[in-house]
């Protein structure tokens, strides 16, 4: 048994750990413990010399109470003696009351009386007149002395200063320097006096401070000779104690009575070379020990014995209070303590090996039995047993083996069978995630570490236009090339260093650009993950390849691309509306007054000539804004029906007449009707400026076409942003012109961007307004040489009936009959007021001025005969829309005509409201007026 190995690897493997624990016990433990008690030993010096502290604080808190008791007993004495005194000067004044003797007399036998007035140690009592004499004293030299040489020790008098107490307190106490009887010196006195206002003097009697201290002094010796016998009984450890010197070195109590009383100051620190006393009061002063070399007892001056000492300072009686004590003496517990515990470990450590042997033989023996038939086993006898039968974990073990070699015997005849089912259902797994896979509408592949593809399916192959079978096994840099892979190249490194990782990459593919997003997922093999990085699939091991997963997200990119566009053109056309509509109003005001002085100075010779010009640019601002106003969406519109394919056969005759004759044109053949919602007269304008657009671009000479046609949207379309599902009449205006350049098509329809030398930069931005404000989409497919297609999609609208001639006509109102007439002006613009007040007043209309809305229908309200308001539709306050229903409540006849430079959204304009779009001019002022006093049709 001995021989055998495990049963020696074990027995070692007890004997060292027993070694080794008891070893660490010893060094962990034992020196901790030795400290610790050294310590303790240490500190309990320090906690006796703090009790000790403690009670010389009580001490000296006892001596103050002392004193404070005997300070009140002398005060208390004193009033009785100086009740006594006034007793009596009353008693001989009483007689002078009665008339037996005069008040002079009274107070001269009163103050004879005091002269001899004597108590306690030579005590007495004195009197003072208010003119500060001394008028009673016990020694003659005082009797009638004035108080000019009498001053304390700061130079103050002292009897005035007593007078003047007394006077305002009645009584009082105080202290200052006095002779004693048969003395030369002065000493501290305080005296208690009184004021006898009625006898115009001052009793006082007093007690030298000298005599409380002396009371204080006695006590205070007695407390220290009780400190002293309590001290001297005091031990620490063996041989250390406590002793007590003051701040001039001499020793106060000592445990050797022939040190006390004694200066110590010139024994000297060997360790330093310092007065031992300055280096005590140095570590009182640090609240540190102070370890220095001294002699012993048993070995007289010899010092190279460490000591350590505690110290104190008590600031009340100026004593440092030291303890001292012999290191040795401290650490000897210590080490007691450590020798007992290295004989208890080492008793312990032959204990357990003795229990550690007969343990190790009683598990061997089994195990070896244990292990003879495994070896049976591995040669192949499937029939062995061990036989062990034992209560224990060996037994356990033993009935497990051997009922694992008995399933082991079953096992093996039914293994082949289970791995052959195995086989074909792995088989028949793989077959069905490879249709999932290629079935699956992404594209997807996975790479080893080496960037080598394990797999991939129809799609992925697909994309770099291979089959799977050639890219199975091939590196990604031969798959999809050396320029594709310096792109994908850092993303790979990132994915392989644990990061799952996502970019776009974009490629030309079937003559366009194709975008797609691509993720890396890493792979990770089974282990605990190093690192950080995201969680990747498979396990927490290292990163043993990636998965990739890319998706076509072309379409999506043109339509945020689309989108950015359209909120950018949004931006621009909010800022130009704004901008026209403050011009609108300038523009009203030029005109305007333009307008009136032709009228009232046209007969001035040569005036037309400045006059025209300038309204001729008037009125090319008014057409600027307007465009403006159109690209903005904010130009006053009349949504109606339109007929678009007779409009544009009409358009056609006129274009002819103005175009080359080199130029084409092609518009839908006669009889075919397409009708759309729209402003037809924005509507002929925008088609004419595509028209002459295209005009243009073909100096040369080509072909314009203008088709239409029904278009039913389902799916995304790529316009200037995402088509709503619906049904659109469409609009494609075709040329073969010079196209535009990619740059310039990105800015197509930007206000005042143009290509040509003489244009505005206004034509395709108007359009692209108009088209914006009837709820349409706008695309413009263009490329150099190739020619430009502008299609648009607007509102399909049903077939309407035509009407006759005769009711669709409308007569053109003619100025008059309306003198006398009185109208409501509401404009928050003065100079716009007042051009639209003049007009009036010229077509024979009294006016009546309002700057706001609000004070516009409280006018209404109050004035009775209006017949006309004219009102802009943007003031503050109550806007014209919401004016003029008011107005039509209140008088359904009134004529009502609404002024406006843009339309914005406040509320719903009535059907049969007049709209006047700045800046206008008389004659569309008079047609408003006209058509507002006609009826509305039925």
């Amino acid at each position: 048994m001995i021989r055998s190995p495990l049963f020696l690897r074990l027995f070692s493997a007890i004997l060292i750990s027993l070694g080794l624990f008891s070893a660490a016990a010893y060094v962990f433990s034992v020196p901790f413990i030795e400290q610790k008690a050294y310590e303790i030993e240490r500190d309990a010096s320090r906690t006796i010399l703090d009790n000790v502290f403690e009670l010389v604080s009580r001490i000296r808190g006892g001596l103050e109470e002392q004193r404070s008791t005997t300070v009140e007993s002398y005060k208390t004495r004193l009033r009785d003696v100086l009740e006594l005194a006034v007793g009596y000067i009353e008693h001989v004044h009483a007689r002078a009351d009665r008339g037996e003797i005069t008040a002079e007399e009274a107070l001269r036998e009163a103050m004879e009386g005091l002269h001899a007035f004597r108590y306690g140690k030579g005590d007495y009592v004195w009197a003072i007149g208010y003119d500060s004499t001394i008028l009673s004293h016990p020694s003659p030299d005082y009797r009638g002395r004035k108080s000019d040489d009498l001053r304390d020790n700061l130079g103050r008098h002292i009897l005035p200063t007593i007078v003047a107490t007394a006077k305002r307190q009645g009584e009082g106490f105080q202290t200052y320097p006095w002779w004693r009887p048969n003395g030369d010196e002065r000493a501290p006195k305080f005296s208690f006096f009184k004021d006898l206002p009625k006898r115009g003097i001052i009793v006082g009697t007093g007690a030298y401070l000298a005599d409380v201290d002396a009371e204080v002094e006695r006590r205070k010796a007695e407390a220290i000779e009780d400190l002293r016998q309590a001290l001297r009984k005091l031990r620490i450890a063996r041989t250390g104690y406590l002793y007590i010197f003051d701040s001039a070195n001499r020793m106060i109590i000592h445990p050797n009575s022939n040190i006390e009383g004694t200066a110590f100051g010139d024994r000297l620190n060997s360790a330093t070379g310092r007065p031992i006393a300055e280096d005590l009061k140095v570590a009182a002063a640090k609240g540190e020990p102070l370890t220095y070399l001294w002699d012993k007892p048993d070995d007289p001056g010899n010092y190279a014995y460490e000591k350590i000492s505690w110290v104190r300072h008590f600031e009340g009686f100026d004593w440092y209070i030291a303890s001292s004590v012999y290191v040795d003496e401290l650490q000897r517990s210590s080490v007691v303590l450590g020798n007992r515990i290295l004989a208890i470990g080492t008793a312990l450590m032959a204990a357990g090996s003795l229990l550690g042997y007969i343990a190790v033989r009683r598990l061997v023996r089994p195990l070896r039995r244990l292990a003879d038939t495994a070896a049976q086993v591995r040669a192949g006898d499937l029939g062995a047993q061990s036989g062990i039968r034992r209560g224990d974990e060996i037994g356990l073990l033993a009935s497990a083996f051997d009922g694992m070699v008995r399933q082991l015997r079953d096992t093996v005849a039914t293994l082949d069978s289970r791995v052959r089912d195995r086989t074909a259902a792995l088989a028949e797994a793989e077959t069905r995630q490879r249709v999932i896979l290629d079935a699956i509408p992404a594209c997807i592949a996975g790479l080893d570490r080496d960037g080598r593809l394990t797999f991939a399916n129809l799609r992925w192959a697909g994309l770099v236009g291979r089959g799977k079978a050639e890219v199975i096994g091939r590196g990604l840099a031969d798959v999809v090339g050396r320029r594709a892979m310096a792109v994908l190249r850092p993303h790979l490194d990132r994915c392989l260093s644990g990061e799952v990782v996502t970019f776009e990459y974009a490629f030309p593919r079937d003559g366009r650009d194709m975008v797609t997003k691509t993720t890396l997922i890493p792979h990770r093999g089974e282990g605990s993950a190093e690192g950080g990085g995201a969680e990747g699939a498979a396990g927490q091991g290292p990163v043993t390849g990636l998965f990739v997963l890319t998706l076509d997200i072309t379409d999506e990119k043109q339509t945020e691309r689309q989108l950015v566009e359209a909120q950018r053109l949004k931006a621009v056309g909010q800022l130009s509306g704004g901008l026209a509509h403050d011009f609108n109003n300038l523009l009203s005001i030029i005109i305007g007054n333009l307008a009136a002085a032709r009228e009232r100075y046209g007969a001035v010779k040569g005036l037309d000539a400045y006059l025209e010009p300038a309204r001729r640019a008037g009125r090319r601002g008014a057409d600027i804004t307007a465009r403006l106003l159109a690209f903005s969406r904010q130009q006053p519109l009349k949504p109606e029906p339109v007929e678009l394919c007779g409009l544009l056969r009409d358009m056609a005759v006129l274009l002819r007449r103005s175009f080359p004759s080199s130029i084409a044109i092609g518009v839908p053949e006669e009889g075919r009707e397409c009708w759309t919602i729209a402003d037809q007269t924005q509507l002929e304008n925008a088609l004419v400026n595509l028209a002459i657009n295209a005009r243009d671009a073909m100096p040369n000479g080509g072909r314009l076409d203008i088709a239409v046609g029904i278009r039913r949207v389902e799916g995304a379309l790529a316009f200037d942003e995402p088509v709503r599902p619906d049904d659109y009449l469409e609009i494609r205006v075709a040329d073969t012109g010079t196209g535009f350049t990619p740059e310039a098509l990105a800015r197509a329809v930007e206000p005042f961007f143009t290509t040509k030398a003489q244009g505005s930069g206004l034509g395709l931005s108007m359009v692209y307004g108009f088209v914006k404000q009837s709820r349409g989409y706008l695309r413009i497919d263009s490329r150099p040489g190739e020619g430009t297609a502008v299609t648009l999609l607007l509102p399909r609208a049903e077939p309407v009936p035509r009407l006759h001639e005769a009711d669709a006509a409308m007569v053109e109102p003619q100025p008059g009959g309306w003198s006398g007439q009185l109208a409501l002006v509401a404009e928050d613009n003065d100079d716009v007021r007042q051009v639209m007040r003049q007009q009036l007043v010229d077509l024979g209309f009294s006016v009546v001025e309002a700057a706001s809305g609000d004070e516009a229908a409280e006018l209404v309200e109050q004035i009775d005969g209006l017949s006309l308001l004219v009102s802009d539709i943007v003031m503050p306050g109550l806007s014209g829309v919401e004016l003029a229903r008011r107005a039509r409540l209140l008088r359904p006849d009134m004529r009502v005509v609404l002024v406006s430079g843009f339309t914005v959204e406040y509320g719903d304009i009535p059907a049969d409201a007049v709209i006047l779009s700045k800046p206008w001019d008389k004659r569309d002022l008079v047609a408003a007026i006209g058509h507002a006093a006609q009826p509305a049709p039925v």
